[in-house]
């Protein structure tokens, strides 16, 4: 079997790749977190890795305030107006990718993904949405990036 490394995953016009790198995030098993954060590192991308579950209205909450508390507890991103902002349309994009009737009486579990090189802010989430009683599950991905939208 032939083992693959996040080079190999992540590479991009002689780069690392702001979405691909978010995108695994989101989709790593949680024992290579830690590994793969620190890979970023190496190639430039300040990256951090939390989840959110819940169901219908109480999941987008866990997200946004899931989302907000990584980024700015591990120090991510700065704690300033714009930077707020900019977490809030992020998530906001990718709540609208997966939007529908479905998601307000399903559950689910999310992995999120956020990353940051330079001024740009990329998120990632992967996971499934459930509808309680029904063994129906959806597996959801999603990435979005927000160039130029940081501040120091």
């Amino acid at each position: 079997m032939t083992q693959i490394s996040f080079e190999n995953l992540l590479a991009q016009d002689g780069g690392v790749s702001l979405s691909k790198a978010v995108m695994l995030c989101s989709m790593i098993d949680n024992d290579h977190d830690d590994a793969l954060v620190k890979y970023l590192k190496t190639a430039g991308i300040q990256a951090v890795i939390t989840r959110a579950g819940g169901s219908g209205d109480n999941l987008k909450s866990k997200l946004l305030r899931n989302t907000f508390g990584a980024a700015e507890n591990s120090g991510l991103i700065p704690i300033n107006l714009k930077n707020r902002h900019a977490i809030t349309r992020i998530v906001e994009e990718i709540l609208r990718t997966f939007d529908s009737p479905l998601v307000d009486v399903a559950g689910g579990g999310l992995k999120i993904g956020l990353a940051v090189r330079g001024s740009d802010l990329a998120m990632g989430i992967f996971g499934s949405l459930g509808i309680p009683g029904l063994e129906v599950d959806y597996e959801i991905s999603a990435s979005r990036i927000l160039y130029h939208c940081l501040e120091n």
